[in-house]
Formats: C-alpha cells, sequence, structure tokens
C-alpha cells in the first residue's frame, strides 16, 4: 500500500528523521492560514498524489509570498496533473502540502527495498538526489551505493556508515546521514515497509540534514498488524 508524502514524512517525523514544517490542507483558505502558521518567508506548495514527477508537471511551486501561495494553492488545486508515472489520463490533486522552504546545499538519495533474491533488505544511497536519480541509475549506475542488511543483525553503525560514505559526505554531515539511516531502517523494519526511500535528503547551507521528499509503501499482507496506517 501506497501513502502520500505528507503521510510518510509524519512517520519520518515519529522515528526522528527530519523533515521541514508543513501542513496538509484541502482548499485554499486552509493553504494560505498553513502558510502563516509555519511562518516562514518562503513557503513551497506541493500537490499530493500517489505517482512521481510532481515538480515536471506543474505540482510543485515555490512561493515567496502568501499572495503567492493564495495563487499557487489555488492552480495546483482540483488540476489533473499528469506526470511520467500517472500515465496520460493524469491524477486529480485533492489535497496539498505546504510546507516551509528550505536553503538547500546538497541533495542526495537514501532508500531502503527489500531485495527477494537475496532475501533481505538492502540500503541504497547516491550522491545524486532529487529527480536526476532514475537517470543516473540508468547512465551512471556507480555513483549507486548499495549496503545489504543482515536480517539477523540489522543495521548497525557501521553499515550505516559506510552507506553514508556512498553519498560523498563527511563530516558531520556524515554522522547525519549515517543516523538517519538507522532511523529510516527502524521504521522500515517496524512498520512492515516494502519501501521507504527520501530523494531528495538535503543538506541545508548550515550543514543541516533533512528530508524534503519522502515516499513509503506498506507491505499489504501486514497491514493488520499496523491498523493506523491509511
Amino acid at each position: 500500500m501506497d501513502i502520500h508524502e505528507y503521510q510518510a514524512k509524519e512517520i519520518l517525523a515519529q522515528y526522528g528523521v527530519p523533515v521541514p514544517e508543513g501542513r496538509c490542507c484541502s482548499s485554499v483558505e486552509d493553504a494560505v492560514n498553513a502558510a502563516k502558521t509555519i511562518g516562514s518567508n518562503s513557503w513551497v506548495v506541493k500537490a499530493q498524489i500517489h505517482a512521481g514527477g510532481r515538480g515536471e508537471g506543474g505540482g510543485v511551486r515555490i512561493a515567496h509570498s502568501l499572495d503567492e501561495v493564495r495563487q499557487y494553492s489555488s492552480e495546483i488545486l482540483g488540476m489533473t496533473l499528469v506526470t511520467h508515472q500517472t500515465g496520460p489520463s493524469g491524477k486529480v490533486v485533492r489535497i496539498l502540502l505546504i510546507e516551509e522552504g528550505v536553503s538547500i546545499y546538497e541533495e542526495r538519495y537514501l532508500g531502503l527495498v527489500v531485495d527477494r533474491d537475496n532475501q533481505c533488505i538492502v540500503l541504497v544511497t547516491s550522491s545524486e538526489g532529487g529527480t536526476a536519480i532514475e537517470s543516473v541509475a540508468r547512465n551512471t549506475p556507480e555513483r549507486i551505493y548499495r549496503v545489504p542488511i543482515d536480517p539477523v543483525v540489522g543495521l548497525g553503525r557501521a553499515g550505516a556508515l559506510e552507506a553514508a560514505r556512498g553519498t560523498g559526505a563527511k563530516g558531520p554531515v556524515l554522522e547525519q546521514i549515517a543516523t538517519v539511516s538507522e532511523r529510516l531502517y527502524k521504521l522500515f523494519w517496524e512498520q512492515d515497509a516494502s519501501l521507504a526511500e527520501i530523494n531528495p535528503l538535503v543538506t541545508t547551507d548550515s550543514s543541516a540534514v533533512i528530508a524534503i521528499d519522502a515516499k513509503i509503501n506498506f507491505d499489504d499482507n501486514a497491514l493488520f498488524r499496523n491498523p493506523t496506517i491509511s
């Protein structure tokens, strides 16, 4: 089962993964009020649909004033958003996520997937994050770093640091990425996830590491153990 980005971020926050302050909205007025509550100098207006490529389809806009929040929210809510994952029919946007703007210095990729051939979970990282990750995997796979996780032992600090080094990070940023990896693995294991990715995992100009976008899928067969996920 797939969930929206705002739901994924709520779960990430429960596990101590840093995320931007944000509010889920279903009307333009709610969006403007959310921006006022957040109190940033800029906001990101994000369509919430079960598909990637929202930014390329016009579903993610950066607002620098409350008037722009109102304008972009009115333009995105109700639109049929077409991306490379929706197909030509697209999906109607009924929910928005309003988030504080973040000053981005670097973008990386961090994810956990199930390797069914080797019967283990794999931590995947890359120094290239954001919308470029698909072309990186296709054209320069050497930039993708994989750490198989022993299901008996789990992800220890050594494995988390190894994966973080695969992103080219150093110093305090390396330690933060390793910590995020450990927390994401804990979430993945405890919540019976089948996919958990943070893309991009950004470093700000103050060297803080924040999950700007997130996607989590769950094993349908295990949902009875997690009734709060819907």
